[in-house]
Order: C-alpha cells, then sequence, then structure tokens
C-alpha cells in the first residue's frame, strides 16, 4: 500500500513537471509504476478476502459447529426412535398416533437452544424419552446395551458444603418431577418415567445443570430428556433459583 502511495506521489510531481518543461532524459513512467503497484495491491485484498472466506466455510464458526452437530445427534436419536415406533408394526393407527407425540417431544427437547442436548450420548438421549413415550420396555428389549447407567462427575475441590448443596437441589428436583409424575403422568408410563429420572440423575451433565440454571429451568429439561413436558403445568416459575425445601 506504501508502495502504491508513493508510485501515485510520484506520477502526480511528473505530471506536473511535464507542464513546465520536456524530459531531458528517459525515465521510467511513475503512472505505469503506479498502476502496477495498484494492481498489486488489489490481487492482494482479493486473494486475502477469498482465504478469509474460505476459512469462514470451512470453519463455520462456534455456532455453526455446534448447530450441524445438533442436527446430527437429533437425526440419530430420530432414526432410532423411529424404529422403535414403526418397526415389527401391529397397530399402525397407534403408530400413527405415537408418532405425533414423537414429534412433539423432540420439538419440546431440541427447542429450547440453551439446552446443551447433543453433548449428551445418542443412547442416553433415546432411553430418556422412551419413558414418558410408553416405549421403555420395547427400548430394553431392541437395545439393552445402550441403557447406560453413567456415573456423575464429581466437583473438582469441592468442600463438604457444596457436596450438601448439590444434594438438597438434586433431592428438590426429584421431589418435584415425582410430583408432576404423580399429577399429570399417565399411569401407564409413570413407573418407566421414574426409572428414567433415576437414571437421568445419573448423567455428569446434571451437575452443571444444577449449578448453572435456576430450579425451574432444571425441572423442565429433566422432563423434556424424559419425553414428559410439563412447562404448561409447573407451578414453580422458571426464573426461581431457590428450590424449595424438599424436607
Amino acid at each position: 500500500m506504501q508502495l502504491a502511495e508513493a508510485a501515485g506521489a510520484r506520477a502526480l510531481a511528473a505530471e506536473a513537471a511535464e507542464a513546465e518543461a520536456e524530459p531531458q532524459a528517459a525515465a521510467p513512467d511513475p503512472g505505469l509504476a503506479f498502476a502496477r503497484y495498484a494492481h498489486l495491491v488489489r490481487q492482494t485484498l482479493a486473494q486475502r478476502a477469498r482465504a478469509v472466506r474460505d476459512l469462514s466455510v470451512r470453519d463455520g464458526g462456534g455456532e455453526a459447529r455446534r448447530a450441524r452437530r445438533r442436527r446430527r445427534r437429533r437425526q440419530q436419536v430420530v432414526t432410532q426412535i423411529d424404529h422403535l415406533v414403526w418397526g415389527d408394526v401391529e397397530d399402525r393407527g397407534r403408530a400413527a398416533a405415537l408418532d405425533l407425540q414423537v414429534s412433539q417431544a423432540f420439538a419440546d427437547l431440541y427447542g429450547d437452544q440453551e439446552d446443551p442436548v447433543e453433548d449428551r450420548p445418542v443412547g442416553s438421549v433415546v432411553a430418556g424419552l422412551v419413558c414418558g413415550l410408553g416405549l421403555a420396555e420395547k427400548w430394553s428389549r431392541r437395545a439393552p446395551h445402550r441403557v447406560s447407567r453413567p456415573r456423575p462427575g464429581r466437583p473438582d475441590g469441592s468442600p463438604d458444603e457444596i457436596r450438601a448443596e448439590h444434594t438438597r437441589r438434586r433431592a428438590a428436583v426429584t421431589a418435584c418431577i415425582d410430583h408432576a409424575i404423580d399429577v399429570h403422568a399417565a399411569p401407564a408410563v409413570a413407573a418407566d418415567i421414574r426409572a428414567g429420572l433415576a437414571v437421568r440423575l445419573r448423567e455428569p451433565d446434571v451437575e452443571t445443570l444444577l449449578d448453572t440454571e435456576s430450579f425451574g429451568t432444571v425441572v423442565i429439561r429433566l422432563c423434556r430428556s424424559l419425553g414428559f413436558d410439563i412447562e404448561n403445568d409447573l407451578d414453580i416459575p422458571l426464573d426461581d433459583d431457590d428450590p424449595p425445601d424438599s424436607s
């Protein structure tokens, strides 16, 4: 850029000199030099812009990568649950009605963009959803090896007070969901939802969820992950950070 500016200055000076006298000897044309440097600058800037665009397309940014991962994981979960709904189907009317219920469960679970459901194992997501969809028995028969019981992660350097608080919050969440199951869940799937909740509470992300989200949000997300959405029925405000005393 500095070379182009210098060549431009020389070109202007040469034009002023031509108006006063004829040149004594042949010299490089400053205007031509300026045009060459300007062309070089344009080429360099164009190449840099292309490189930035290519990098953006290839990388996609953190949000784009998360969106791709979320879509990919969701499709894997959809495929497995579709096999449960439509595989070896005996009652097509029942399967069609269940398919609508599955679609709503997916809309509820993946509609919350703040819930990093894509970071959970696919098998755990499926195992949770089937609890509220009445498919738990069929799932356990088809893929018993996928119904894992992951161990919760330990907070680094957690003092006794923090462990006690985690225990209190977990107990309050469990009590709230248990009450919601009694009130709102269909009797045929209530036991499955409770069993799924016991497994879900052992997943490592629950500790982070309890630490970073309000009590109401934790309850909503855990229920959604079990195919049991109670957002419209929950009496606790979503921004309530202080869980009720479960004792």
